[in-house]
C-alpha cells in the first residue's frame, strides 16, 4: 500500500513493540446515531471514550484496513492510544490473513468512519512520526479527514500540516473545491482546529466577495448549491452553543456581512427562540467599526428576523423602546402593530393573520415558519471570577470619593429574551463606611421598557433570589448589602479584619454565579 506512512521504514525497527491496526466499523441500522449539535468536545475526553469503544468492540463488527508496526513511546503521546494501552488484551495468533499481527504482540486500534479515510489516517500517523511532507499527496477532502482524525488523536504536527495545506488552498485561484465544502458541511461536529480555518474559507468564497449592499437574492444566487450556507450552518448553526462559547462567538462576529446573511436566513438554525436571532443580528451590527458598515448591517439583517416568532418580552422591548441604535428601529411602527396583534390573538390566530393579512411594510421574513427550535432548559447562567483585590480597591475608591463604585462582570450570559445578562458588584457608602452589594440585569436594555426577572445569584454555597420588582430598562435589581456586614470604616473603606472575621476571602478570587430562569 503506497502511503506516506507505509513507504517509510523507520529507524531502529527492532524497537517496535506494538502493532497499529487501522480499522473501520461495519455500519448497520443499529449503529446509526443522531448527529451532534455542537463542535467536538474536549479532545482528551473524546479520545479516551473512542479508545475504550475501539478496544472493547467485538472484532466481528470491525473491518481491518491496514496493520503497521509501531512504537508505544511515540503512539502513547496520544490519549486515544494510551487509553487502549491501559487495557491491553492478548492478540490471538491467526494465519487467516497476512495483515494479522504476529502472536504475542500488543495491538493499538485506530477506528475511522469509512475506508475512504484510510489515506488521511496513514498521513496522520506519519506526521506523528515527524514525517514533514506526510500530507503532501492528500486532496482537500482527505485533508479535512486528516484534521478530524488528528484532532481526535491530539496530533499537533498532523493538525498543523493539514491546516497549512487547506489555508493555502482557500485563497488560491481555484479556491476550496466543491467536494471539500460538501465534506465540511456534512461534519456533525467541528474540531477546533478546523474552526480556525472557517474565516479564510468563507472570506474567499465567491458569494462572500459581493458588495456590502448586495441583497440576499444575489448572495444566494452566488452560493452554488447552497454550499457556503450549509457550511456556516454546520459550524455555527447552533446559535445557543455559539453564544456560550468564546471561540465560536468570536468567529461569528467576524463573518463577512454576506456570510451572516446566509446564516441568519437559514431555516436550519437551531435556537431556543427567534430572540437569539435578533440578539445575534444586533450584536453583529454593534461590532461594525464604521457608521457605513453599521447601516449596511442593520439594513440587511433586520429583514431576516422573523418578528412574529419573537417572545412577547423581546417583541415588547423591540417595539416600544426609543433608540436609533436598535436593530429593528426601522420597523418600529410595524412592530407595534404586531405587538398589538400578539396581545389580542392566540398563536394560531396570529399565524393566520400574518399569512393572510401581512403588516404593511413588514419584511418578507415575517410570514416564514419558525426555525429549528431547541427549548432552552433552565434559563441561562453566568460565572464571574472577581478578584478580591479588585473589590477591595473599589471599596477604597468609593470611600475616598464618597460615591458608589460599580464593578461589572467582564462577560454577559448567553442571551435570554434577546438580551445578555450581567452581574454588578456595588461599593457604596452607608453610615460612614463601605457596604458591598450584588446586582443583576440585562445588557443594553432600552431605557423606556420595564421588565421582571426570575433568577438567583450565588456565592460560596449561599444563594439569593433576584428581587422580582418591575425594573426600568436602564436599572438593575439586587441586594444592597450582600453579606449583611456593618459598614467598613477601617482601612480606608476596606476593613480586611472584619471581612475575614465574616469568613470571607482576603485574597485570590470570589466566584459569583448568576442563573436567570425567565424574564418578562
Amino acid at each position: 500500500m503506497a502511503s506516506a506512512y507505509a513507504a517509510r521504514q523507520f529507524k531502529q525497527q527492532e524497537l517496535a513493540d506494538v502493532d497499529l491496526i487501522i480499522q473501520v466499523k461495519r455500519q448497520s441500522a443499529e449503529d446509526e446515531r443522531p448527529p451532534k449539535r455542537t463542535r467536538r468536545s474536549a479532545a482528551a475526553a473524546a479520545a479516551a471514550a473512542a479508545a475504550a469503544a475501539a478496544a472493547a468492540a467485538p472484532t466481528s463488527t470491525m473491518e481491518q484496513l491496514a496493520c503497521f508496526t509501531g512504537h508505544r513511546v511515540i503512539l502513547f503521546s496520544s490519549e486515544y492510544f494510551e487509553a487502549q494501552g491501559r487495557h491491553w488484551q492478548p492478540q490471538p495468533a491467526s494465519s487467516s490473513s497476512s495483515n494479522q499481527a504476529p502472536p504475542g504482540r500488543h495491538t493499538l486500534h485506530l477506528t475511522i468512519d469509512s475506508a475512504e479515510q484510510l489515506p488521511a489516517a496513514e498521513a496522520v500517523i506519519a506526521a506523528i512520526y515527524s514525517v514533514e511532507d506526510a500530507m503532501d499527496n492528500l486532496d482537500q477532502q482527505q485533508l479535512i479527514d486528516a484534521m478530524v482524525i488528528a484532532d481526535m488523536l491530539q496530533a499537533t504536527a498532523a493538525t498543523q500540516q493539514a491546516a497549512d495545506a487547506l489555508r493555502a488552498a482557500a485563497p488560491s485561484e481555484q479556491g476550496m473545491s466543491a467536494a471539500a465544502l460538501e465534506k465540511m458541511a456534512s461534519l456533525s461536529a467541528w474540531p477546533a482546529c478546523l474552526l480556525q480555518l472557517l474565516p479564510v474559507i468563507v472570506q474567499h468564497a465567491p458569494c462572500c466577495k459581493l458588495q456590502e449592499d448586495a441583497d440576499l437574492a444575489a448572495i444566494t444566487a452566488a452560493d452554488s448549491n447552497s454550499r457556503v450556507q450549509r457550511l456556516l450552518v454546520a459550524a455555527l448553526g447552533d446559535l445557543e452553543a455559539v453564544w456560550a462559547d468564546p471561540q465560536l462567538k468570536a468567529l461569528l462576529l467576524r463573518l463577512p456581512l454576506p456570510a451572516m446573511q446566509l446564516l441568519l436566513s437559514s431555516d436550519q438554525l437551531r435556537v431556543a427562540a427567534e430572540d437569539t436571532v435578533l440578539y445575534t443580528a444586533w450584536q453583529y451590527m454593534l461590532k461594525q467599526n464604521s457608521p457605513r458598515r453599521k447601516t449596511a448591517a442593520r439594513t440587511a439583517l433586520a429583514q431576516l428576523v422573523r418578528a412574529p416568532h419573537l417572545s412577547r418580552f423581546a417583541l415588547s422591548w423591540a417595539a416600544l423602546a426609543d433608540g436609533s441604535e436598535l436593530l429593528l428601529s426601522e420597523y418600529s411602527s410595524q412592530l407595534r402593530s404586531l405587538l398589538s396583534m400578539r396581545l389580542a390573538a392566540s398563536a394560531e390566530q396570529l399565524k393566520d393573520a400574518i399569512k393572510h393579512e401581512p403588516v404593511d411594510g413588514a419584511p418578507a421574513s415575517w410570514p416564514l415558519p419558525p426555525r429549528q427550535i431547541v427549548p432552552l432548559s433552565g434559563g441561562v447562567r453566568l460565572e464571574w471570577r472577581l478578584l478580591v483585590e479588585q473589590l477591595a480597591q473599589g471599596c477604597r475608591d468609593s470611600f475616598a470619593q464618597q460615591e458608589t463604585v460599580f464593578l461589572c462582570s467582564p462577560e454577559g450570559s448567553p442571551p435570554l429574551g434577546g438580551l445578555a445578562w450581567q452581574m454588578w458588584v456595588s461599593c457604596e457608602q452607608k453610615g460612614g463606611g463601605s457596604i458591598v452589594g450584588l446586582y443583576a440585569g440585562p445588557q443594553d436594555m432600552p431605557r423606556s421598557v420595564y421588565y421582571v426577572v426570575v433568577g438567583t445569584m450565588s456565592w460560596k454555597g449561599s444563594e439569593w433570589s433576584i428581587p422580582c420588582d418591575c425594573v426600568a430598562g436602564d436599572a438593575v435589581s439586587g441586594l444592597k448589602n450582600l453579606f449583611k456586614l456593618p459598614p467598613m470604616t477601617a482601612g480606608g473603606g476596606w476593613d480586611e479584619a472584619a471581612w475575614a472575621a465574616a469568613g470571607l476571602p482576603t485574597s485570590g478570587e470570589m466566584r459569583l454565579w448568576l442563573h436567570v430562569r425567565s424574564v418578562g
